[in-house]
């Protein structure tokens, strides 16, 4: 029963794979959308910083966006096995309520670690770049020479899991990625970084967007007080204030 389980387990993991896959070239470039643009410091993008990492993928959601790159800005990369959060009862309704695994995962276990993923199912986000610290990118790279999809070089890591692509580079070796982009900053990159330090690299890099969202990431064990204090500061660097509003962004997007 537990080998059945299992295979049964991984089929729905290859097909979620695929459907996420077709995703991606349905809502890929062509399908994007998009609100007002501009740099880290324009007035008329979406800013927000909130408690929770959920909060943003719920800002992202309700604002419409869709195909999106996001830019994911954190001290570590946090991966789980989407086949552990699938219930027994989908195991025996197998394949019919597969198609329901995207709500299932928004409604039921949309965490901080989980948010990605589920905003990919969702076709909010199509790809991911993550800056991180010099350390985790190392990590990540020799984690990465253990699959089949991945390219090691001395700017990052790219490999391809769960459907969607991912670019894990530094701060310093950051480049646009020639698109406007979704902007998540976790307080947690803080813990040994300076915020006019990230805020000067990706000035530096001319990256354009319409939404930034900074996380307190409450709740997360590596950030303290000194890391949301950072965070603060690195929000009255792009002019993100608490309590900034997006009411009537949805009315604002843009399909490209």
């Amino acid at each position: 029963m537990k080998i059945r389980s299992s295979i049964i387990t991984s089929l729905i993991i290859v097909i979620l794979t695929v459907i996420a896959l077709l995703g991606l070239d349905r809502y890929g470039n062509s399908s994007r959308v998009i609100g007002p643009v501009g740099t880290l410091q324009s007035s008329n993008i979406v800013k927000k910083q909130v408690e929770e990492p959920k909060e943003a993928y719920r800002i992202w959601r309700e604002a419409g966006y869709r195909g999106r790159t996001i830019v994911f800005v954190a001290d570590r990369w946090e991966s789980f096995d989407p086949g552990e959060l699938i219930p027994a009862q989908m195991f025996r309704a197998y394949p019919l309520q597969l198609y329901n695994t995207a709500k299932l995962l928004e409604d039921e276990y949309l965490n901080g670690t989980t948010f990605l993923y589920v905003a990919s199912l969702n076709k909010v986000i199509r790809k991911i770049v993550a800056i991180m610290p010099d350390s985790e990118v190392k990590r990540l790279g020799a984690m990465a020479r253990k699959t089949k999809d991945f390219k090691v070089s001395d700017k990052g890591v790219y490999v391809t899991r769960q459907g969607f692509p991912r670019w894990y580079t530094t701060g310093a070796n950051f480049a646009d990625v020639g698109e406007p982009v979704l902007l998540y900053v976790g307080a947690s990159y803080f813990k040994n970084a300076e915020p006019e330090d990230l805020f000067r690299h990706i000035t530096k890099s001319g990256l354009s967007t319409d939404c930034v969202i900074l996380s307190n990431e409450k709740g997360k064990d590596t950030v303290t007080p000194r890391e949301v204090a950072k965070l603060n500061a690195f929000a009255q660097l792009v002019g993100v204030t608490p309590s900034s509003a997006v009411s009537g962004v949805s009315s604002s997007l843009t399909k490209k």
